[in-house]
Order: C-alpha cells, then structure tokens, then sequence
C-alpha cells in the first residue's frame, strides 16, 4: 500500500513539475468558458396549475340509469395526448405562431419547439395537473401556457360531448337497424306458421301424436265395423231360420239342404262354445251356413210365404234391426276411408316434418336473438339519452385553476454558477491532464525513490541545490509567477460569478 501511495505522490509531482500546461490550459478555456456562460439567454418559466374535480353528486344518483365513464382515465388520456398535432396546431395558432413564420419550415420548427418545451404534469391521486413551459421571452412563455390550458379543458370536456354524440348516434342507427330485422324476422315466422299450420309442434300434440292417434282412431273404427258385420250377420241367421220356420210350419217341406245346414249349425255351436263371435272360424261358419240357407230359400221360392211372414212379429223386428246395423256399417265404412286417408296423408308428410319443425327452430331462434339484441338496444339508447341529457346540464369534470399562468419576472435558468465551476473544473482538469501526459512522455526525477524504481540502482545520498547555483531563485520564480496567475484567473472567476448572480451588473453587462 506504501508503495502505492508513493507511485501516486511521484504523479503528482511530475504533474506539478508540469504545471505551466495548467495555466495555459485554464487561461485558454476558462475565459472563453466564462465568457460564452454570460452570454447565454437567460431562460423564463411559466406554469399554472389546474385542479380536475371527478366527485359528482350525480353520479351515484344515475348509477344504473346512464353509461358512466371513468374521469380520471379520461384525464390521464388527455394528458398524455396533449401535445399531438392537433392540439399543438391549435397552441401555435392562439400564440401567432403562423403570423411568426414565414415557411412552412419556419412553423414546423416552432411546433416542434413546443412540443419539446412544453411540460404538463400529474401529481398522482389528487387530479392535479401543472403545465409550465420555459422559453427566452417571458411574455410568450405565459401565452403559451395559458393557451395550452385552455386546449386541455376545452378537449377534455369537447371530447366527453362529442363521444356522447356519436354514442348516441351509433346506437340510434342499430336500433333502427335491428328494429327492421326484428319486423322482418316476425313476418316470415308468422308467414312460416300459417303455411305450415298442420305440421307444426303444440304444446301438447305435435304431429307424431297425430298420427298416433289417427292410427289408434282407425283401429277402433276397423273394430267396430267388424263388430257390426258380425252382429248382421247373427241378424240375418235370426231373420231366415225365423223365415224357415214359418215356411216349415205352414209346409213342412225337406230339402237337401237340411243336413249340411244341421251340420254347420252344430260345428257352429261348437265354435261359438270354444270362441267368441268374433274369432275368423266363427265368422266364416255363419256365412256358410248363411249360403245354404239362402240355397234352400231359392228351392223354396216356389212356395210363398208372404202371408205368413208378414205377420210375424219378430220377422218383422229383426229386419228393421238389419237396416239400422247396414246403416251403421255405412257410416263405420266412411269413418274408416277418412282415417285411412288422413294416415295416408300424414305418412306422406313424415319426411317433411323434421325439415318444418327445424326451420321453425331457426326462425324462433333468430326472431328471439333479434328481439333480445333490439330490446338490448333500446335500454342503452335510454342510457345514452339520458346520459347526453346530464352533461348537457352538468359536466362530470369540473376544473378549478389553483395557479393561472403569470409573466415570470426572474429568469429559472440557465444555472450560471453551475455552468462557470463547470467551466472551471474543465479548464484545470484539462491542463492537469495535459501536465500528466507530458510528464509520462518526458519523465523528471523528483524523488530518490523514483530514481531507483527507473534504474534498480540503489540511492545512497542526495545533493541539494545552493544558492550560489541559482536554480532556488528560478524556482522560486516559476512558483511565484504560477500564484500570481492563478489568483489573477480566480479574479476572473469572482466578475463572472458576480455578473452572472447579480441581476444588476449581469443586465448591465447585458
């Protein structure tokens, strides 16, 4: 660490043995330093101040009933959007800056000049904005301040109507829109279901149902009209062994068709004993024994029995009986051609049913996302209406100026005595620097110790300059020569930081 230190001290050294080089150095630098600091412009700053209030009575009262915005973003956004092309154009035009120049790079260049000097700031949660701008005329610097403030207020308020406007315009224009698809969308489900009225769903028989029961209609009717054939023809048997009957009595005639009828007769008690009348054997018996009675009739016809029948009672009832049940059978027919048409008619159908209830799935469905978009619509239509109807009345931000913009009296920079021991610090470092370097390219020996690290010969003595030699007396003389200078360059320096501290010498000087 010694060592160290020792290396540093014989630098040090060489640099003062080199100390000419600082003198001319800072004689160069720090006069025309000085000089060219005094000379500068002396630079004003005007702000103002500006209070945003977003706290409004009204906005917890139309919570629900109007579209609400957030203020404080609204205001971060224009601050931060201040000093675009339209609102610097709008600055420069309120401060004469198209009558000022004379090109059209001559405006380009003072809008760029405000758009770097101007400064608008945000203290955070409190809504309070500072604009100042600094500038070399004091008056225009106040303008330029003013006019910014009120560009900010008058676009953040503008803006808020204008986006009310258009909000409102928009939202118009859709209703009108989804109001027309909604009429559209209306008629053609109304068209939809008067044309397809037959084949669409209810609410509790759709038409699968339908044919289920027209299915379980024509089984019943088919029933029915079986049920009436069977009970015509038990009729007819009672109406011809009534007609044998008579005629046996009055004749008592034998025909061949005696036996077989017999036969039936008694297979047909045997089937009516194991089935019932309308079992197909059943049926079939009867018409056979139907045929052979109808066969010993015509063997018969020769014989009348017109008299005889006619006053007969039951002869005369049963073939009232017949007349009712063929005119029920008629009507059975009827009842089942209708329901078989109707099956017909629906089965030929089946295939398109699935397509007809699909269709009317999309329309319902289009109809009720058209109807729930318009009514949609119409309640944020209210909302902007009355939205738009509050900040006609009132407005959700309301500024109050703390400080307006003033003529600023004293110049805020530039920092003169800053700039005059900057100018300081560079000269002597400068010349310090140059004395170093000078000093490695032309080393002195000043110490023993130097001597012996640069030739590795050990120093045992050293001999001192006398005065008969005369080397003190120009060392004494490069020394007093070096304080005179100095003290006279810090002289130098006291006028400057004086002219340049104190207005009125600094105006004078000016």
């Amino acid at each position: 660490m010694q060592e160290q230190i020792k290396i540093v001290v014989d630098y040090l050294r060489g640099i003062w043995l080199k100390r000419r080089y600082i003198l001319i150095f800072s004689w160069i630098i720090c006069p025309l330093g000085w000089i060219g600091v005094t000379m500068l412009p002396s630079q004003y700053t005007s702000q103002a101040k500006v209070y945003a209030d977003t706290q409004s009575i009204l906005r917890p009262l139309l919570r629900g009933l109007a579209i609400q915005t957030d203020p404080s973003q609204k205001l971060d956004l224009m601050a931060k959007t201040l000093l675009n092309r339209r609102n610097l154009e709008i600055i420069g035009n309120e401060v004469d800056a198209n009558v000022r120049a004379k090109t059209a790079e001559e405006y380009e260049d003072i809008l760029d000049e405000l758009k770097s000097g101007i400064r608008i700031q945000s203290t955070g949660k409190n809504n309070l904005y500072t604009i100042s701008y600094t500038g070399d005329n004091p008056v225009y610097a106040k303008d330029i301040v003013q006019a910014a403030l009120n560009v900010f207020i008058e676009s953040t308020l503008g803006d808020k109507r204008l986006d009310t406007e258009e909000a409102n315009d928009v939202i118009n224009d859709q209703i009108a829109y989804y109001e027309k698809r909604l009429i559209e969308a209306e008629k053609d489900l109304a068209d939809f279901k008067r044309e397809y009225i037959g084949m669409l769903p209810g609410s509790d028989r759709n038409y699968y149902s339908s044919l289920q029961a027209e299915k379980q209609a024509l089984e019943e009717a088919e029933l029915a009209l079986n049920e009436a054939d069977s009970r015509l023809i038990d009729a007819k048997l009672q109406l011809d062994n009534e007609k044998e009957n008579s005629i046996s009595q009055i004749y008592n005639i034998q025909t061949e068709y005696d036996g077989r009828i017999e036969a039936v007769e008694m297979r047909l008690d045997d089937l009516s004993f194991r089935y019932t009348d309308k079992h197909p054997d059943v049926i079939e018996t009867k018409r056979q024994l139907y045929d052979l009675r109808r066969l010993k009739r015509v063997a018969m016809k020769n014989i009348s029995t017109n008299d005889s029948l006619r006053d007969n009672v039951v002869y005369q009832e049963l073939k009232i009986a017949i007349n009712q049940i063929n005119n029920e059978i008629a009507s059975l027919e009827v009842r089942v051609e209708k329901h078989k048409s109707k099956i017909v008619d629906l089965q030929s159908k089946l295939d398109v049913v699935p397509d007809v209830e699909a269709m009317l799935t999309s329309l319902t469905r289009n109809y009720h996302i058209t109807k729930g978009k318009y009514e949609s619509l119409v309640s944020r239509g209210e909302s902007a209406s009355i939205s738009y109807s509050v900040g006609a009345a009132s407005e959700d931000i309301k500024f109050k100026i703390i400080d307006p913009p003033t003529i600023p009296l004293s110049p805020s920079g530039p920092n003169r005595l800053l700039l005059i021991l900057v100018v300081l610090v560079v000269g002597v470092g400068s010349g310090a620097g140059f004395s170093f370097v000078m000093s490695q390219i032309n080393p002195v020996v000043s110490s023993t110790n130097q001597l012996y690290r640069l030739t590795g010969i050990p120093v045992f003595g050293v001999v001192s300059a006398t005065e008969g030699s005369g080397l003190l007396g120009i060392e004494r003389r490069k020394l007093m020569t070096f304080i005179l200078l100095t003290l006279l360059l810090l002289m130098v320096l006291f006028v400057s930081v004086a002219i340049n501290i104190v207005p009125s010498i600094y105006t004078s000087f000016r």
